[in-house]
C-alpha cells in the first residue's frame, strides 16, 4: 500500500482542475445589488442563468470564477429586482388603442373633434373611426358632452370616442344606426342619454359593450401589431408579466401562438371575458399552464367607474342633484353562475368592483362560494370604495384585493366632490386591504393610466400627487411601505395569478425574469423615485429591453 504522502500531488492536481473548471451559463449578471425578496430576505452581487432559469446567486467573484456564460452582463452597480408583473392591465386593448384616435391630454371636446377630425384625414376609408382618452373631469366645463358636433362633421361616417376608463363613450348619430340603437332602446346595467326624444350618443357601461362586435373585428394582422406594439412599450418600462383583463378566446389562442412561434417574448396571465362562448371553450379544454401563457381566471364586471359616475354606490354621488347611485352591470343570479362555474372548472374568479354596494354585493356572491379560508385565490379588481363594515369578508374568505394605486392621483382631484369627504376617507384603502389578507396585487388598469410600474410604486409608497402636492382628504396612512410595494409589484402579484413557484422573487429553479433599475427604489427619496428609471428588461433569461 502507498503512503498517504504519495498521494498528495494527485489530490492536489484534482483540486486545481476543479478550481479552474467553468461551468456553462446563457447569461451571468454581475456587478449589481440584486434584490432577491426570497423569504430571508438575500442580496447578491451576481447570478447565473441556464435554460431561461436562474441556476446560482452569490458573491461577485464566485460566480465569475465559476461561469463561463454566453453574455455577460455588468450592471454596474445598479439594482436588479425579480421582473415587474401588472396585476390588472389591458395589454391587447392598449396595442389596438395605438391605432385608432388618442384622445388622452385633451383640454375640452373641442380639441377632442379636432384630433378626430386630423386623424380621419389620415385614413381616407369610410370605415369605423375609433378613438379612446378623453375625460371630462380634466376640462373646464366637466360635463359629459353629445353629439350635436360629431353628426355635423361626420353625417355618414360611424364614430365612437371612448372614455379614458372605457366605461363611457359618445356615439354619433351614424354609428347608434350601425348597431340599431335608437330613443327607445333599453339596455339592462347601462345608460343611452336621450334628450328632447334623441339620443345625444352618451352611451355608458353596458351600452357602450353594443358596440363590442366592432371593437373585436379586427384582423389578425392588426391585432398582432397591437400584440407587438403593447410588448415594446411594456419592456422599456420593466414589465415582464402582465394580466390581461378579460380576453376573447381567439385573442387568447393568438397570443398562444405568438408566444409558441417566439414572437412574443411577454409573459401573459390571461383573465377570460365573462362571455358564453368563452366559459364554454375553456369548460371544455380546461385551464392553460404554459411557461409564457397562463388561462385560469374569470373576469366579470359588477359596475362601472367614478369618471362616468357608473360605480355602484350605497348612498347617492355627492356631486349630481337628481339622486344616483351607479348601474349593476349583472344581477345576482349571472353573478353566482359565474361562481360557480369557476369553482367547478379550477378557475379564479376576478370581479371589477369599484363602488362599496358593487363590492359588498361581490363580497357577498364569493363568500356564498368559498366559506371561509380557501387558496382559490379569487379577487376583487380595484377595491376603490370600501365600506369599513364589510372589510372582514376579504379575510374571512380569503379574497385578494387587486389594486392601482395611480387611480388615486388621477382621481384625487375630484373624488372627494364626487363620492363625499367621509366615504372619500376610506377609498383607496391599499394599506388596510394589504392587513386585512397579507397582501395586495398592484397593477396600473392602462391604458386607462400609464404603464410605468415606477409611476406605481411612487404613488402607492409616498400617496401624494406627482409634483408632491397633497391629495386634500385622502389619509396618508394608507400608503404603502416600501417593501409591502415591491411585493405588491412582484411576488404578491405571483401569488395573486398561481406562479409564486415560478416568478415574483430571484431564487434557484425559477424564471430568470429581471428588472434592472438605476436606483435602490427603497432607499430614495419620493424626488428620486420620480427621476426612476429601467435600464434592461430579461425574461426567460433573454435581455429585451436595454
Amino acid at each position: 500500500m502507498k503512503h498517504p504522502l504519495a498521494l498528495l500531488p494527485f489530490v492536489q492536481l484534482l483540486l486545481t482542475g476543479c478550481a479552474f473548471q467553468h461551468m456553462d451559463a446563457d447569461l451571468v449578471v454581475h456587478n449589481a445589488r440584486i434584490v432577491t425578496l426570497d423569504s430571508a430576505d438575500h442580496v447578491y452581487e451576481a447570478m447565473a442563468i441556464k435554460d431561461g432559469r436562474i441556476v446560482e446567486l452569490g458573491p461577485e467573484r464566485a460566480i465569475l470564477n465559476k461561469y463561463t456564460a454566453t453574455r455577460m452582463y455588468d450592471a454596474a452597480g445598479h439594482t436588479v429586482y425579480p421582473g415587474f408583473i401588472d396585476a390588472h392591465c389591458h395589454f391587447f386593448g392598449y396595442g389596438l388603442n395605438k391605432q385608432k384616435v388618442d384622445l388622452s391630454g385633451t383640454k375640452d371636446w373641442a380639441e377632442v373633434l379636432a384630433r378626430t377630425g386630423a386623424f380621419a384625414r389620415t385614413r381616407r376609408d369610410t370605415g369605423w373611426i375609433l378613438g379612446r382618452g378623453w375625460d371630462q373631469n380634466d376640462w373646464a366645463d366637466k360635463r359629459m358632452p353629445d353629439n350635436t358636433e360629431l353628426n355635423a362633421r361626420f353625417p355618414d361616417r360611424p364614430v365612437l370616442l371612448r372614455r379614458i376608463d372605457g366605461h363611457a363613450a359618445v356615439a354619433n348619430q351614424a354609428a347608434l344606426e350601425r348597431v340599431g340603437l335608437s330613443a327607445q332602446s333599453v339596455i339592462a346595467g347601462g345608460l343611452l342619454e336621450v334628450r328632447d326624444g334623441r339620443p345625444t350618443g352618451l352611451l355608458v357601461d353596458n351600452a357602450v359593450d353594443v358596440f363590442q362586435k366592432i371593437f373585436d373585428e379586427a384582423d389578425e394582422a392588426t391585432k398582432r401589431r397591437a400584440l407587438l406594439d403593447a410588448q415594446t412599450d411594456c419592456l422599456a418600462l420593466g414589465l415582464t408579466t402582465v394580466c390581461d383583463a378579460g380576453l376573447d378566446v381567439g385573442t387568447i389562442e393568438l397570443i398562444e401562438r405568438m408566444q409558441d412561434s417566439g414572437e412574443l417574448k411577454m409573459r401573459v396571465y390571461a383573465m377570460v371575458a365573462d362571455r358564453p362562448e368563452n366559459l364554454t371553450h375553456f369548460a371544455e379544454r380546461g385551464p392553460v399552464l404554459k411557461d409564457r401563457l397562463i388561462v385560469r381566471a374569470v373576469k366579470v364586471y359588477a359596475d362601472g367607474a367614478l369618471g362616468s359616475r357608473g360605480a355602484l354606490l350605497k348612498r347617492p354621488y355627492a356631486d349630481v342633484d337628481t339622486p344616483h347611485h351607479g348601474l349593476l352591470l349583472q344581477d345576482r343570479p349571472h353573478m353566482e353562475e359565474v361562481a360557480r362555474w369557476c369553482k367547478a372548472h379550477g378557475f379564479q374568479m376576478a370581479t371589477h368592483c369599484i363602488g362599496d354596494s358593487a363590492d359588498r354585493f361581490m363580497l357577498e356572491v364569493y363568500a356564498e362560494q368559498l366559506r371561509g379560508a380557501n387558496d382559490l385565490r379569487w379577487r376583487i379588481e380595484h377595491a376603490q370604495c370600501i365600506d369599513p363594515a364589510d372589510l372582514h369578508l376579504f379575510a374571512e374568505n380569503s379574497i385578494i384585493p387587486s389594486m392601482q394605486p395611480t387611480h388615486l392621483l388621477s382621481d384625487g382631484p375630484w373624488a372627494m366632490d364626487r363620492i363625499g369627504p367621509e366615504r372619500f376617507k376610506s377609498a383607496y384603502a391599499w394599506n388596510t386591504l394589504r392587513k386585512q389578507m397579507g397582501i395586495v396585487a398592484l397593477g396600473t388598469d392602462f391604458p386607462v393610466e400609464g404603464i410605468d410600474p415606477l409611476a406605481t410604486y411612487y404613488a402607492a409608497t409616498v400617496r401624494r400627487y406627482p409634483d408632491g402636492a397633497e391629495i386634500i382628504g385622502s389619509p396618508a396612512g394608507e400608503a404603502l411601505s416600501r417593501r409591502d410595494a415591491l411585493l405588491g409589484m412582484t411576488l404578491w402579484n405571483a401569488l395573486a395569478s398561481f406562479t409564486e413557484g415560478d416568478r415574483g422573487s430571484l431564487e434557484v429553479g425559477k424564471r430568470a425574469d429581471l428588472t434592472i433599475v438605476d436606483r435602490d427604489l427603497e432607499k430614495v427619496d419620493a424626488a428620486g423615485l420620480r427621476k426612476a428609471r429601467v435600464l434592461a428588461t430579461v425574461i426567460g433569461g433573454e435581455v429585451l429591453h436595454e
